[in-house]
């Protein structure tokens, strides 16, 4: 639990939707994954939508949500890192 007057801490997913949410356009995930990690987390992303919210494997993901997301080689990493791009297409359903 947080001391008082220290902010609680969130996880990198929970951080990284909350920007993306806030910019409403394509973001770049601040980190490298491998091609397989890379495909699975898009998958991951934009079927969160059709699962059962307790079964989402993304964290940070709010229920109704959709998510689109692509993966490619990162132009600016070492040769076989890869980047995930996600952009939020929906609001939750209120």
């Amino acid at each position: 639990m947080p001391q008082r007057g220290q902010p609680a801490r969130t996880s990198f997913w929970v951080r990284t939707l909350e920007y993306a949410r806030q910019h409403h356009d394509w973001v770049r995930v601040p980190r490298y994954y491998t091609q397989a990690t890379a495909a699975q987390l898009v998958s991951d992303i934009i079927n969160a939508g059709h699962r059962d919210p307790a079964t989402v494997r993304v964290k940070g993901i709010l229920p109704g949500e959709q998510w689109e997301a692509r993966w490619a080689q990162a132009p600016d990493g070492p040769r076989g890192d890869h980047i995930v791009w996600i952009r939020r297409v929906s609001p939750p359903h209120q």
